[in-house]
């Protein structure tokens, strides 16, 4: 695999990958997600965390996980960046984290270092979304056969395969909200590794997004034995989003810890 190579352009750059994409960055995207938060054993989390992040602590011993399913409308394609790629869906397991922290105390960590999401796992539906991913952010990308499906009554997401193997890993239903969603602006960082780094990439996320507690008529999670054993996993929902007609861009992610010499 080539290594991508990097040109400014104005105050954006341009990535060509190893499959001859070239993206530029940040990277503009539009999608509809529905995701739900589950608890989890801080001891579990902490051993698929890299060195320098701990698991977000929302209670002694209990951390938590967020498990998101995304289906593209566009990634790429923006005024100058012409080449876009194909729509693809996309299930995201995040482990809600924090980089500098000194203390396990819940919440108090919210205040000791800066909160973000470390990206656990990614599967996704088509080739290149793989090597976009894993070439510029390091994310655990991989194809696998998985739907994302958006209906009149929310969005379905079922995951086979990959690297837990069997023919139905996921299976989350995520109910539309009966009211009304408001427009929302934030900001949010994911963490990875790349080449031994860990890496932190900031994204800014505008849309129409409805947000509860709890678990709702028509949620649904079903997860497979031995991802839940992996990262202790609870099957009842803490929370829940769904968001319609998003927008993110994406930028390069910034490294923070490096295994080079």
């Amino acid at each position: 695999m080539s290594t991508p190579t990097t040109t400014p352009v104005d105050e954006r750059t341009r990535t060509q990958l190893s499959t001859g994409h070239v993206v530029e960055l940040p990277l503009e995207l539009s999608f509809t997600m529905g995701g739900v938060a589950v608890p989890a054993r801080r001891s579990r989390l902490e051993t698929a965390l890299p060195d320098g992040l701990s698991s977000v602590a929302i209670a002694p011993g209990v951390g938590c996980v967020a498990l998101v399913g995304i289906q593209y409308h566009r990634v790429g394609g923006g005024n100058r960046d012409r080449s876009g790629f194909e729509a693809y869906d996309e299930f995201a397991v995040i482990v809600p984290a924090v980089y500098g922290s000194r203390t396990t105390v819940p919440l108090a960590q919210l205040a000791d270092g800066t909160v973000g999401g470390f990206v656990h796992w990614l599967p996704v539906t088509t080739e290149e979304s793989v090597s976009l991913g894993r070439e510029i952010w390091g994310y655990p990308k991989e194809r696998v056969d998985m739907t994302v499906t958006d209906g009149p009554d929310g969005l379905r997401t079922v995951v086979g395969g990959g690297r837990y193997g069997g023919t139905e890993t996921v299976r989350l239903e995520v109910s539309r909200p009966r009211i009304t969603t408001r427009a929302r602006d934030w900001t949010m960082h994911s963490y990875t590794t790349k080449d031994g780094d860990l890496l932190r990439a900031r994204a800014t996320v505008r849309g129409d997004v409805s947000i509860g507690l709890g678990p709702s008529i028509g949620t649904r999670i079903d997860i497979a034995p031995s991802v839940r054993r992996e990262l202790g996993l609870w099957q009842r929902p803490l929370g829940r989003v769904y968001g319609s007609q998003v927008r993110a861009r994406l930028l390069e992610g910034e490294r923070l810890t490096s295994s080079r010499a």
